[in-house]
């Protein structure tokens, strides 16, 4: 059975991310992660579905697009993250 980690887990993860920067986190989590399989995913998707699909113009373009998306995705997940981090360690120190 699948459990998710506690409330303790999450912020203990986070610590360990957060000590890490928030530019590793983007980069890594972002534009690698989140950018680069998006990417990928897109193109193999759109090459099924789409007749005519032109792969040698559209992968590259897809694997310069989605990181940049991936930068923005990376940035408001880090935001939001660090937010709930401060929200819970504050009123931990409360």
């Amino acid at each position: 059975m699948f459990m998710f980690p506690s409330k303790e887990e999450r912020i203990k993860k986070w610590a360990i991310t957060r000590a890490r920067g928030m530019h590793r986190f983007i980069l890594v989590k972002g534009v690698l992660a989140w950018g680069v399989t998006t990417a990928l995913l897109w193109s193999l998707i759109m090459c099924l579905i789409t007749p005519n699909y032109n792969i040698k113009f559209n992968l590259p373009l897809a694997l310069v697009l989605f990181p940049l998306g991936g930068i923005g995705w990376g940035y408001w997940v880090w935001c939001i993250s660090e937010r709930k981090f401060l929200k819970h360690t504050n009123a931990s120190n409360s």
